[in-house]
């Protein structure tokens, strides 16, 4: 158990290591903190917060830097602080406004999150897999071209924008989506794609001529919806920190980037755990050393749910990372159900 004193030093190295990157000193504390203790006695309590593996020396500097002991025993004691009213307004701004689809909240939420957190976000979106189609949808956008909304059971939603060849009439495509409802309403999303190719394509052989380029912006629409939506923000943010300088490290976060199967293990296992923090070895992103992952679930659905995570170094600012993903994945998460309920 650490005294009061210990604690208070720990903390501000803690802070000053996050804000510079620099070992610490006794010296630099007792200038910049104020701290009201003699320099030999910060020095005596770094010794002892060493010898008990919160701290650690490198080799450049006498200086010390917090463990991954240090970090998983600071992110135990953190105390929970509420957001600032101006950070609050700018997440509003993208969630009270109602013309954006729940993608484009999802996406542009990731993108804030990065650029508050100077960090990388990703968001997991719903997983599709336990959805069905319930509908396919044509709205013309003018000469020629379209736009087609796919609606699933849980209500998700995936548009698709086209160009229609001059040869195909809008009476075509058409009667072309009423047969693709008729046979494919009820279908498990990924099992579309297979019977648009299957079931489908055969009879839009037979009604259109040109059939191939209205057959392949429909099979290019499932097959991303039956994905698992991963968006990412702010990835050159990870290039910048300068414990991935290295031309190795480099290779190996731009590698996992171009992975999405390495996300996966980003949601949390339970929506009542909260924010989770994975710090070194826990973050199960082996490709990349000394980093952190900080997540929350947000439900999308009866039986769905998306995650969304802050990604960076093992030296991040983990109060204000907190604090921001715990808002920003209640606040998708409120936005998902006022869409069931038919307010938004």
């Amino acid at each position: 158990m650490l005294t009061a004193r210990q604690l208070l030093i720990f903390k501000c190295i803690v802070d000053e290591f996050v804000e510079t990157a620099e070992p610490v000193g006794s010296k630099m504390l007792m200038a910049k903190y104020q701290l009201p203790y003699s320099s030999a006695t910060i020095r005596n309590e770094m010794s002892y917060l060493e010898e008990a593996g919160y701290l650690e020396k490198t080799h450049t500097s006498s200086g010390r830097i917090p463990s991954l002991m240090g970090y998983r025993f600071y992110v135990d004691t953190l105390e929970q602080k509420d957001l600032d009213q101006t950070i609050k307004n700018q997440v509003a701004t993208i969630f009270n406004d109602r013309t954006r689809s729940l993608n484009e909240i999802i996406q542009e939420s990731c993108q804030m999150l990065s650029e508050l957190t100077h960090l990388t976000s990703v968001v997991l979106g719903p997983n599709s897999y336990e959805d069905s189609l319930q509908r396919i949808t044509l709205v013309p956008l003018g000469h020629n071209r379209v736009t087609a909304i796919i609606i699933t059971n849980q209500g998700h939603v995936e548009n698709k924008i086209f160009d229609l060849p001059e040869d195909i009439s809008m009476d075509d495509l058409i009667g072309c989506v009423n047969m693709m409802n008729d046979l494919l309403v009820g279908t498990p999303i990924n099992q579309v794609a297979l019977r648009l190719e299957r079931d489908v394509r055969p009879v839009l052989a037979l009604k259109i001529q040109e059939h191939e380029e209205v057959f392949n912006a429909f099979m290019e629409a499932f097959v991303k919806f039956a994905a698992n939506n991963v968006y990412f923000s702010g990835k050159e943010n990870m290039l910048y920190q300068p414990e991935y300088s290295d031309v190795q490290t480099l290779r190996r976060i731009v590698s996992a980037f171009e992975n999405s199967g390495v996300w996966s293990n980003l949601t949390p296992i339970g929506l009542d755990e909260g924010v989770t923090i994975k710090i070194g070895t826990d973050s199960l992103i082996e490709e990349i050393e000394d980093v952190s992952v900080i997540s929350a679930s947000f439900k999308t659905g009866q039986e769905t749910q998306g995650s969304i995570s802050v990604i960076g170094p093992t030296r991040m600012p983990y109060e204000k990372v907190v604090s921001l993903v715990e808002y920003i994945s209640k606040s998708i998460e409120e936005v998902f159900f006022e869409e069931d309920d038919g307010s938004r």
